[in-house]
């Protein structure tokens, strides 16, 4: 895969008054076609400053973008756009603009002043409303779309600017969980069906697991790891950057485990999604779980049945409810 953006020696920030507030930096990281990345981190890391610096919106204090193996701050405006689009969190402004109207907006790099649209162009528009299954809304106007709609739109728009990059600030930021999922499995598929290089940044941690090619986690000290994801989670690096009290990562599924460690103990045996869901029940309700088969234990069997064994018996249950139910009358809790 062709290199579409190297950023070298990269230190970013903002200028509070004459003095240069540093962020973030030096980076030293890439992006090649038809990978879509996902940009992490806690809050104040930097995330924005960094999406803002690649996309030319504010200038780097030290370092070099590149695109293509052009320098960005040897471009002009005018070329930037055909090198890179760009999906801010701004909301649009132009509501009484008719959705069609906005997409096409995309073609004004290589439209001229007077912005006719030519064959191509009109292909391409057309090409971008299908990638994103905009073509029932194209007569609606921008302040009739909810929210999910008007980023599918703005991404069209983007699309439609044919750019080898594209870099998108919190996409899913506004969006409910069904529009979060359909969002960010649509700029997956886009990056290998286009050859695209996407740039994502998110706080959805578990969605970016699961789609992204590649993860730049930019953490608090303001320095960047990257990686694929699984490697990552075994490096233990998001346990590092996301570090707090009661607040733990698990490698084992990937996401947080809210809860403050159980004071009393108990064994588990079983596997699959029953095993799993009961394990969360437990840790939920105050469980340290292990995998022993010491007493107190219970055995979640292939018919979806819990068995709980204890020094004085065992009883049968037949939902985790139930389950939960009875380690309290058994006085395990």
């Amino acid at each position: 895969m062709d290199t579409l953006l190297s950023i070298e020696g990269l230190t970013i920030g903002y200028k509070n008054g004459s003095k240069k507030v540093r962020v973030a930096g030096p980076l030293n990281i890439s992006m090649k076609a038809g990978e879509l990345v996902c940009l992490l981190g806690p809050n104040g890391a930097g995330k924005s400053t960094l999406i803002r610096s690649i996309a030319g919106l504010q200038d780097p204090f030290e370092g070099t973008v590149q695109i293509e193996g052009t320098l960005l701050s040897n471009l002009k405006p005018i070329e930037i756009a055909t090198k890179l689009s760009v999906v801010l969190t701004d909301p649009v402004r132009s509501s009484n603009l008719d959705v069609y109207s906005l997409i096409s907006l995309g073609r004004n790099p290589y439209s001229g002043w007077l912005g006719r649209l030519g064959k191509k162009d009109r292909e391409i528009i057309r090409q971008s409303i299908a990638a994103t299954h905009l073509e029932g809304f194209l007569d609606r106007k921008i302040g009739q779309l909810s929210d999910g709609e008007s980023q599918k739109v703005m991404l069209a728009r983007a699309l439609a600017q044919d750019t080898p990059l594209i870099v998108l600030d919190e996409p899913t930021a506004h969006l409910d969980l069904p529009s979060r999922i359909e969002m960010m499995r649509l700029l997956h598929r886009l990056a290998k069906e286009t050859n695209k290089a996407i740039l994502v940044s998110t706080h959805e941690l578990d969605l970016a697991l699961q789609v992204a090619d590649k993860i730049w986690l930019l953490k608090k000290d303001g320095t960047l790891d990257a990686g694929l994801p699984e490697d990552l989670v075994l490096n233990e690096v998001f346990e590092k950057a996301f570090e707090k009290n009661g607040i733990l990562f698990d490698r084992e599924s990937g996401t947080f485990n809210i809860h403050e460690e159980g004071q009393k103990s108990i064994n588990l045996k079983g596997r699959g999604a029953a095993a799993f869901w009961t394990k969360r029940a437990l840790v939920r309700n105050g469980f340290v779980v292990g995998e022993m088969n010491e007493l107190p234990l219970i055995e979640v069997t292939t018919q979806a049945t819990w068995i709980i064994s204890t020094n004085s018996g065992r009883s049968e249950c037949s939902s985790i409810e139930q389950l939960i139910g009875e380690l309290r009358r058994l006085g395990t809790q």
